[in-house]
C-alpha cells in the first residue's frame, strides 16, 4: 500500500528561476555546471533553491525507474556534457 503524502511536507514550484548573471559576466563565459538555473521551490515558510542539474537526476531516476518513457542516450549524454557525467551514473534498486 503506497504511503500517503502529507500535503505539508510537499515543496512547490513559486515560478521563480534564478541564474548567477554576476558570476557569468565577471568570468567570461556559460559553465552549465556553474551557471546552471537554479527554480525557487517553497514548503510552507521555508523557499530554497533547486538546481537544474538535480532536476535532470530526478528525471533520470524516473527513466531507470520505468516510471517514464526511455530518453534517448544521445540526449543523455549531451546532457552529460554540459552538467557533468554525474547525472548518469544514477542507479535504482526496488525496495520490499
Amino acid at each position: 500500500m503506497a504511503e500517503k503524502l502529507d500535503g505539508n511536507k510537499i515543496a512547490m514550484l513559486t515560478g521563480i528561476a534564478i541564474q548567477d548573471d554576476e558570476t557569468f559576466k565577471s568570468e567570461g563565459g556559460f559553465i552549465p555546471e556553474r551557471d546552471q538555473y537554479y527554480f525557487q521551490m517553497q514548503q510552507g515558510g521555508n523557499v530554497f533553491l533547486v538546481g537544474f542539474k538535480d532536476l535532470l537526476t530526478c528525471l533520470r531516476l524516473l527513466e531507470k525507474m520505468e516510471e517514464i518513457p526511455e530518453i534517448s542516450n544521445k540526449w543523455w549524454l549531451r546532457m552529460a556534457a554540459l552538467y557533468g557525467n554525474d547525472i548518469l551514473m544514477v542507479e535504482f534498486r526496488k525496495t520490499e
